[in-house]
């Protein structure tokens, strides 16, 4: 009986410390999209404030929130301007301010449920934490189908559940009043890092008042402590190994003094990413032998195929023989389209062939991601041929395109030496045959075509009957003076 006495006595003592005080936390009504644009689930928001108490959060009633929108004209939810989550700390006395969505419930074909999560620090506005799941009925299947959820209503406390795991540790400021330093400036380095690469946080301590110097220690993932080392003038920091798992793990700051005195504050959330960025090109324009082709320019669309932040992205242009002839580099989000109009890095013209298109991406973390496409540069005219044969008493012009790019149209017009229109002739496809009468006198002939880049073509031919020879005319006029005579 006295060593339980003594554990109750210790136990209480430990409840009753200061360092030990509650965080206060308010909890909005959860906005629930599935009933509409005004939707509110208060069963989900009392369900949430149950749960947050019994992990020791001292949760604003329900009704002060409420009053606290009346007083405010709050008429949107899961969402907090920065002047209303001030007015939350000074009105409702609270450290923190949890919003949720319902973004998904319905009960056909299967029910299905989603929600995500934001919790607020109210002292600086900070989104420190966030966390979404959704959940289906098919996701669920126990032995012999005992307790299997069968509708929205059994997958919600599920789902939330799931969300509230990963709820981190020592989120708020310390509500002790006595303390005896400040938290002036944190530096967890870069938020997002791949799996093994180095982390290092930096923090200054301001001292309110004169005293001991406290052991400075880092809580990372939710367990071990590490200890920061004292750099001068109350710069501390301390160096870790990122965890081999991706995931989001919350850092929090422990100070111990001497005299047993501690206090426990939420620093942040360092993410680990071992996924490369999913990135795809799509260009607009004429595939020819595994090339998009054009003349002047192509549009190159870089897209993600997955929604995440890009650090900075590369742009480049290789020759056929790997040489680089254009590259660009930034830092910052991948723009929407590139334009390349033809030419190399110094402004010049290229000339046709070709050439390798490159992007590069590298998320948050230095994950990259590489994406390429091959384009051909096309300037040249129409390779348009044009002969001529006697067939009979006539001339047949054959006109042809030997070039890889389609033709998009051709016109041929002919000539007397008088300049009278004799005849012409057009289209759209090639091979094509074109009839016409042997004539007397020299006739002029000029064809013109573009092809689908828009490369032009154009031929001026004095005489057509110089498309045939000269033994093959004297043949035909030979055959006529001897039929007459």
């Amino acid at each position: 009986m006295p060593l339980r006495r003594g554990f109750i006595l210790l136990l209480l003592a430990l409840l009753w410390s200061p360092t030990a005080m509650a965080e206060k936390i308010a909890v909005f009504p959860i906005e629930d999209l599935s009933q509409g644009p005004n939707g509110v689930d208060f069963a989900l928001t009392e369900y949430l404030e149950k749960d947050l108490e019994a992990r020791g959060l001292e949760v604003a009633s329900q009704e002060a929130v409420i009053s606290f929108m009346a007083r405010n004209r709050i008429r949107r939810l899961g969402f907090l301007n920065t002047y209303h989550i001030s007015q939350v700390r000074k009105e409702l006395g609270a450290d923190l301010i949890l919003l949720g969505t319902v973004s998904q419930r319905s009960e056909k074909p299967a029910a299905v449920f989603g929600m995500v999560l934001y919790l607020i620090r109210t002292d600086d506005a900070r989104t420190v934490w966030s966390q979404a799941r959704g959940l289906s009925c098919n996701d669920i299947r126990h032995v012999l189908g005992i307790a299997e959820p069968r509708s929205a209503e059994d997958l919600w406390p599920i789902a939330v559940q799931d969300i509230l795991e990963n709820w981190p540790e020592d989120m708020g400021l310390d509500r002790d009043q006595s303390a005896v330093s400040e938290i002036a400036q944190v530096d967890l380095g870069r938020r997002y890092v791949s799996p093994g690469k180095k982390v290092t946080c930096s923090l200054l301590l301001r001292s309110i008042e004169e005293g001991d110097r406290p052991e400075v220690t880092l809580r990372v993932r939710g367990k071990g402590h590490l200890r920061m080392r004292h750099r001068g003038r109350g710069l501390y920091q301390a160096s870790w190994t990122a965890s081999a798992t991706e995931g989001s793990y919350p850092v929090s700051l422990i100070l111990h003094w001497p005299s047993g005195k501690h206090k426990v504050a939420f620093l942040g959330i360092h993410h680990v990413d071992s996924n490369s960025p999913a990135l795809a090109l799509a260009t607009r324009g004429l595939r020819l032998q595994g090339a998009v082709a054009f003349r002047d320019r192509i549009l190159i669309i870089p897209r993600l195929l997955e929604r995440e932040p890009v650090s900075r992205w590369d742009f480049s242009v290789q020759d056929e023989q790997g040489r680089t002839i254009l590259h660009e580099d930034r830092e910052g989000n991948l723009p929407k389209r590139f334009v390349w109009k033809g030419r190399a890095g110094d402004g010049s013209q290229i000339g046709d062939g070709n050439y390798q298109v490159v992007v590069k991406v590298w998320d948050q973390a230095g994950n990259m991601a590489v994406a390429s496409e091959m384009v051909a540069v096309m300037r040249n005219p129409p390779d348009m041929v044009l002969e001529a044969e006697i067939r009979g008493q006539g001339l047949v012009l054959d006109i042809r395109n030997r070039g890889k790019v389609p033709i998009a149209f051709w016109h041929m017009e002919m000539w007397d030496d008088d300049g009278n229109l004799i005849k012409t002739a057009d289209g759209e496809t090639l091979p094509a045959e074109v009839d016409v009468a042997l004539p007397e006198t020299a006739v002029e002939c000029v064809l013109t075509a573009r092809d689908i880049l828009g490369n032009q073509f154009r031929r001026e031919i004095k005489d057509l009957k110089l498309l045939v020879s000269r033994e093959d005319v004297e043949g035909i006029v030979t055959e006529e003076w001897s039929a007459e005579f």
